[in-house]
């Protein structure tokens, strides 16, 4: 009742000040070896107001499953059920934007730097997440202050100083994470044809040494074509961890893409062995009004020589 009455003042909210509201839902049907079912993955509610010609306000509710394995529930016998995987609302993002003649300062629990372009260049995150997101190199919101700017037409930089925390969390330490982002070229190849290129960089102090994170990224759309690649690289303390990704996206119809994803995560533990090879391929039929769906085909393989796993899904994604 509570999220109801939430997402009531929410709307009248938005209403009353003229703001914009949307939202874009995911789901999907997965069909395995041990499961057949429907499953919901993410629902965002989002707010936007431009509250003068320099400043504007976006908030964002995140619903999703908690996927918190430390707690429990019980089902109809009152046994506990390990896993707790209800649906919970979060809030995502409360981002001031204040536009200056020296750049874009952004404050509040704000969108991170890190992951952005990327997503955009593989193009589909109702089907799968980047794969910044997707293995845990960083999170897509953190509580802190950014500032971005413009050097050319082309050239953008940003730099991020936040609690490092992700946005699901409050501060647990001293320490903050350090976020810098410089792209050069087109920022959004799903809406745009060019190419881009970047860098983005992260450190964060902890009680021993830094955790750091590396990303080289680059990506083309043109011709009907849209490449992504992105090589990343994730040390904490004495742990190293790496993910490559590659992607292509080729558009048959205005209405009807097919596109394939490679990605290669390895966190080079030479005795347990977990690294594992992605392989997702399938098309996107874009319905109209908002509806998309992707029937696809995911393919896992093990560095431990275990059997590799394949799954069929269909992805939807709604956008109001």
């Amino acid at each position: 009742m509570k999220y109801l009455i939430i997402l009531l003042t929410y709307i009248s909210i938005s209403i009353a000040a003229d703001g914009k509201i949307g939202g874009v839902t995911y789901f999907n049907y997965t069909n395995a070896e041990e499961e057949s079912a429907f499953n919901f993955q993410r629902q965002y509610f989002s707010y936007g107001v431009n509250v003068s010609d320099d400043v504007n306000f976006k908030v964002i509710f995140d619903v999703g499953r908690t996927n918190n394995k430390d707690l429990y529930t019980l089902d109809n016998d009152n046994n506990k059920v390990t896993g707790d995987t209800r649906l919970v609302v979060f809030l995502k993002k409360a981002q001031i934007d204040y536009r200056t003649s020296y750049g874009k300062i952004s404050m509040g629990l704000i969108g991170m730097n890190t992951y952005n372009i990327q997503e955009k260049n593989w193009g589909y995150r109702f089907i799968e997440k980047s794969a910044i997101d997707k293995y845990g190199f960083s999170s897509t919101a953190d509580l802190g202050l950014g500032f971005s700017k413009s050097l050319t037409d082309q050239l953008n930089m940003s730099l991020q100083i936040v609690n490092g925390e992700g946005f699901k969390n409050p501060q647990s330490d001293k320490y903050h994470k350090i976020a810098f982002n410089s792209t050069y070229g087109e920022r959004n190849l799903v809406k745009n044809s060019g190419f881009n290129a970047g860098v983005v960089y992260t450190t964060e102090q902890t009680d021993n040494k830094q955790n750091i994170m590396t990303s080289l990224f680059g990506g083309f759309a043109g011709m009907g074509l849209r490449f992504g690649g992105q090589y990343n690289m994730l040390t904490e303390n004495t742990k190293e961890s790496k993910v490559v990704s590659v992607s292509a996206n080729y558009g048959l119809k205005e209405n009807i893409n097919v596109f394939t994803r490679y990605d290669m995560w390895d966190d080079n533990d030479e005795d347990k062995k977990n690294g594992k090879n992605n392989l997702i391929t399938g098309i996107v039929l874009t319905c109209g009004s908002g509806l998309s769906m992707a029937p696809n085909m995911r393919m896992t393989s093990f560095e431990d020589n275990s059997d590799s796993v394949t799954e069929y899904r269909i992805n939807f994604q709604f956008k109001f």
